[in-house]
């Protein structure tokens, strides 16, 4: 952390500390002379869970408006907008800890305001300052915050270093409890075979991954276990180090319920502008099935996409047992506000052969500001904390992640790649997930949020 914003981190500390009127750790004075590792930034009496609620250390890179800390902690926190209502949370963050405390913080105080604390290590507050693990499950987000890129302009987000501290606690605890990481496991493939074999080394239940899976589906689609899947296209919009992740867990999330299961990836190509539409017209990729999923898009400028997308990017993906399928990255087609107002917060979609037929789908994400499709994701996750199962293999993650790391690369190589690492076999969940049925947010979902007495949270970074 850099000084400039360790100041700005220690000087917003401070307000938040009067402001909410919590405070120090006996012995700490608001100049923050002690070492941070022996500072507690509040010292709100730790709550005991009550009775079927579990208790959750929740970890993040930032937590401010907008983020996915706030899309997945404040639910957690605030209850979760549904299409049938705000339904209370079974989970009970008890300690958080934060990497970075931006001036636009605002996790410090919605903990506080909530009775969790905030502590200074990852280790303490999964051991709420003890030193054996204390808590029932961890919530890790590891998506946003000022990391460096780099050589291939990926941001070296420290997902395996933070994760490896939380499994060092589990380790040391003898003991492993429920754990989610959001989005692919890590940057790179190494970092996310190491935390999958790390996990698996400690038999650490875990999940991991994006919200589109559990997001809405216009129309609604899930493939049924052993559904013959001949080809799959999906598509999303922004750079492939960011979105990737997104839209290749969409495609993967239904097409590993294909007859036989998963098998793998032998290698994969990204290509760029004219050889996108060069695949395309000659039958590489299909141009049917492009077309399936672009027409289940509700809000789109019209025109076509070979008018509308000047610079497409595709992902060939060649699996082991013959499936063909792609992914996309299509900027430029989307209308950025709807008929409402609202900005438009992006599009999926997919579009597949299923025993024979044409299928598509859009997965509608909701634009609000509640960000609700984080309520289904985040109640998958509860779910899967008070059971032990998650709604979906870790396998797909690790396979996705390491198919997020290799695009990258095929893409500033701009070669085809080898993945012989990526012949990974698994079968989808025996834990179905929960899903949206209706064809996009209804009800609460749509609002109104934030909860009074929560007026700070609005659309601002």
């Amino acid at each position: 952390m850099s000084l400039k914003r360790e100041i700005l981190r220690r000087d917003f500390i401070k307000k938040t500390a009067v402001a909410t009127g919590f405070t120090l750790a006996p012995g700490l004075s608001y100049g923050f002379n002690l070492p941070e590792s022996s500072a507690t930034v509040n010292s709100v009496p730790v709550p005991t869970a009550q009775e079927g609620v579990k208790t959750v250390a929740f970890i993040a890179n930032t937590y401010w408006n907008q983020s996915h800390a706030d899309m997945v902690a404040t639910k957690i926190f605030l209850g979760y907008p549904m299409d049938d209502g705000l339904k209370k949370s079974k989970l009970k963050i008890v300690s958080v800890w934060i990497d970075q405390i931006r001036a636009n913080d605002t996790g410090v105080r919605i903990a506080t305001m909530n009775g969790a604390k905030v502590y200074p290590t990852i280790a303490e507050a999964l051991t709420l300052g003890g030193d054996q693990l204390a808590v029932d499950a961890v919530i890790y987000i590891g998506e946003h915050g000022d990391y460096p890129l780099n050589r291939l302009g990926q941001k070296l987000y420290p997902r395996m270093n933070f994760l490896e501290q939380i499994f060092r606690v589990f380790d040391s605890s003898k003991k492993s409890v429920p754990l989610y990481s959001d989005k692919h496991l890590a940057y790179s493939w190494l970092d996310s075979k190491w935390i999958y074999d790390r996990g698996k080394e400690l038999n650490v239940p875990m999940m991991a991954g994006s919200s589109i899976p559990y997001t809405w589906r216009k129309p609604f689609l899930q493939h049924p276990i052993g559904t013959k899947i001949t080809e799959a296209v999906a598509f999303t919009y922004a750079k492939l180090d960011i979105y990737a992740i997104h839209v290749m867990e969409l495609l993967q999330s239904m097409i590993e319920r294909r007859a036989g299961g998963e098998t793998g990836i032998s290698s994969l190509e990204t290509l760029e502008g004219k050889a996108v539409w060069d695949a395309l017209d000659s039958g590489r990729i299909s141009w049917d099935l492009l077309n399936a999923a672009y027409d289940t898009i509700t809000y789109k400028l019209p025109g076509t996409l070979r008018e509308l997308v000047k610079e497409p990017v595709a992902v060939i993906l060649n699996y082991i047992d013959g499936t063909k399928a792609s992914f996309f990255m299509l900027n430029g087609f989307k209308i950025e506000k709807m008929p409402n107002g609202i900005r438009n917060n992006g599009h999926f979609a997919y579009a597949a052969i299923a025993d024979g037929k044409k299928v598509a789908s859009e997965f509608v994400v909701d634009a609000s500001l509640s960000h609700s499709h984080f309520s289904y994701l985040t109640y998958n996750i509860e779910n899967f904390i008070l059971s032990g199962n998650p709604p979906v293999s870790i396998e797909r993650n690790l396979l996705c992640s390491g198919v997020a790391d290799m695009a990258v690369r095929s893409q500033i190589e701009r070669r085809p790649i080898e993945t012989p690492f990526l012949k990974i076999k698994y079968a989808p969940s025996d834990t179905e997930p929960f899903l949206p049925t209706n064809p996009g947010p209804v009800g609460q979902s749509l609002g109104p949020w934030p909860p009074k007495g929560y007026e700070f949270i609005n659309f601002t970074h």
